[in-house]
């Protein structure tokens, strides 16, 4: 990170700086000795004085003019400008703004802010974090990772986003969800690196199942704890409905907030949320045969070992048969083709949470930003913000 440019003209000498107006200060930098850079010569001098209206400076109503000294080489006639650490050739904006600039957008906010913020069009700002903060997708995998969907509308309706799940990192935005673009992504990278992913994480996705085991050979494949859980909630919630449906007017008062107490785990229930359990059980015998199911499906999840996991779900098969309620019958039936998977996240403690959170960030950053009409700049602003160290460090704390 460069100096801040308002500390480096209080820096300066008091000679080298002066307001030609009441809103308009004009500077220069104290005068040094400047070898020819074209052909070494010691023998140059000073041949005019360039004026630089400097942009970009947040915060300030002030004009700043930079007085910009050009020496010409009494050897082979050329002429250079001095040295100036504080801004970049052909650049009216100092570097510490250009990089502040840059640094903005870390955060959720759009380019238009940004933009206002330095009283500069949003072209130049997006133009700056382009070449400054160019970031591609990675060329390197770890050996666990995620992949999920997301809604971007950017171009496709679906991108796909693939995550680094041990340094919480995001390694790269695939453009379209359809298989030929994803197949297409993957294959570019290295196969050494493709057999290194050990595990990787998905939703309860057939097309992801299959793209993962014809992708990467050697991984397990775990699926994700809350996509599992909410088939159970799912099938409570809508047995929930129907009977909450059928019941006179009177009746549906006992309801109110029902769906909030049904879904938690009954010991962490309090003694008023207990009570009003029963009441809401006393209007059906089928929802609570499925509230005990969903508090059986939930304990197969604290299971601590593989044989507690297999005797827990063949207790839950019995039950759910038992009582022949369709929706539970649907859970235990994608549960049962998903068991070595869901029993691979129970083991490893790995699952989407993060990649959800990711998702959600970028969903923030589109509302914000009014969405995207070009994928490149859409990539490089998640890549940016999902990887950005400052906002990584408040996620973990």
């Amino acid at each position: 990170m460069c100096e801040d440019f308002i500390t480096f003209l209080l820096k300066l000498p008091e000679d080298c700086k002066s307001f030609i107006a009441d809103d308009c200060l004009i500077f220069q930098l104290p005068r040094q000795h400047h070898d020819c850079p074209a052909c070494g010569s010691q023998h140059t001098y000073v041949d005019r004085y360039r004026k630089q209206t400097l942009t970009g400076i947040p915060d300030t109503k002030l004009t700043y003019i930079y007085k910009n000294r050009r020496y010409r080489c009494q050897e082979c006639g050329k002429t250079f400008s001095e040295n100036r650490n504080f801004i970049d050739t052909y650049q009216r904006m100092p570097r510490s703004v250009i990089e502040s600039i840059v640094h903005a957008h870390g955060e959720l906010i759009s380019a238009a802010q940004i933009a206002r913020r330095h009283d500069i069009s949003s072209k130049t700002v997006m133009r700056h974090f382009a070449s400054e903060a160019g970031q591609e997708e990675s060329t390197t995998l770890n050996s666990v990772i995620s992949m999920d969907e997301f809604c971007g509308n950017v171009g496709a309706k679906y991108q796909v986003v693939i995550n680094d799940l041990r340094s919480r990192r995001c390694c790269n935005v695939i453009d379209d969800r359809c298989a030929v673009t994803i197949y297409n992504k993957l294959l570019e990278y290295p196969e050494c690196e493709r057999e290194n992913v050990a595990m990787v994480s998905i939703d309860l996705s057939p097309f992801f199942h299959k793209l993962v085991e014809e992708c990467f050979p050697n991984a397990v494949i775990a699926a994700d704890k809350f996509h599992a859980v909410r088939l159970a909630n799912n099938a409570l919630d809508s047995i929930r409905k129907e009977v909450q449906s059928g019941l006179p007017s009177s009746d549906k008062k006992w309801f109110r907030n029902s769906r909030h107490i049904l879904l938690g785990r009954e010991p962490k229930l309090n003694l008023v949320e207990r009570s009003k359990l029963t009441k809401i059980f006393s209007f059906s015998e089928k929802l609570r045969i499925a509230h005990a199911l969903k508090e059986e499906y939930y304990r197969l999840f604290d299971s601590c070992d593989r044989k507690k996991f297999k005797e827990r779900l063949r207790n839950f098969r019995e039950h759910v048969l038992a009582s022949n309620i369709t929706a539970f019958v649907r859970v235990l039936k994608t549960t049962e083709q998903w068991k070595e998977e869901i029993w691979n996240g129970i083991r490893t403690g790995y699952n989407n949470g993060f990649t959800e959170g990711c998702n959600n960030t970028i969903k923030v950053l589109k509302r914000v930003c009014y969405g995207f009409r070009n994928f490149k700049n859409f990539r490089r602003r998640v890549l940016y913000i999902l990887n950005n160290e400052e906002r990584k460090a408040r996620r973990t704390k």
